[in-house]
């Protein structure tokens, strides 16, 4: 059962943004709870400091701190905090560093409204909630071995088309480097070319593509 008098922070750099989700929260739990809003790091640690909150919805590209960073410190000063992290990165280390930081809920920005108001309901509730594709990314970190953000890089490259001479130019890196990391790529997404790769890695969400 959720409590009557919640707490909530949202952070987002973006007025727009904090109006909406204001209301949309207001409109979940009507007056059982009192929202804070924040713009800045500042902002939000100065608001943490003076209150203890039960749920923050924290968007983590901030221009002032690295999101982690922000999360942890928001944590060290609402210890029983629940954080649901809205972002519109994918990149699968960035990911993996929200769920090894224990965070409750992970959204994208591309998500309805319906699926954000679920998400409030489900972790003010105790529960946790990720969104289908934030959940098919932690099912390829617990079950794969994890490409690096260098071979991820390449593998985005591979997928625009350019050849191997193309990437190692635009990466400053040698045509022998990038052969090595499409060889681990290949074999981490266990694929025998290149359009397989690249159909593995859309299939396993480590590349973008259209938003049903």
């Amino acid at each position: 059962m959720v409590k009557s008098d919640l707490k909530i922070l949202l952070v987002d750099d973006h007025d727009i943004v904090l109006r909406g989700m204001r209301h949309l929260i207001e409109d979940i739990l009507g007056e059982s709870c009192h929202v804070d809003v924040a713009m800045t790091v500042a902002d939000a640690l100065f608001l943490a400091t003076c209150r203890t909150y039960d749920l923050c919805l924290l968007d983590v590209e901030l221009p002032d701190a690295n999101g982690i960073t922000l999360l942890q410190e928001i944590r060290m000063k609402c210890p029983d905090i629940r954080i649901i992290v809205n972002t519109m990165h994918e990149e699968l280390w960035i990911i993996k560093d929200y769920f090894d930081a224990g965070v409750e809920g992970i959204l994208f920005k591309d998500v309805l409204s319906d699926e954000i108001a679920n998400a409030i309901r489900t972790v003010v509730g105790g529960d946790t909630y990720f969104c289908r594709r934030a959940r098919r990314l932690r099912d390829l970190i617990d079950t794969c071995e994890m490409p690096s953000p260098k071979e991820l890089e390449v593998l985005r490259l591979i997928a625009s088309g350019k050849k191997t001479d193309d990437i190692a130019a635009e990466m400053g890196l040698s045509s022998n480097t990038i052969e090595t990391h499409r060889r681990h790529l290949l074999a981490k997404l266990q694929a025998r070319n290149s359009a397989e790769l690249v159909l593995n890695a859309v299939n396993h969400g480590l590349l973008p593509t259209s938003r049903m």
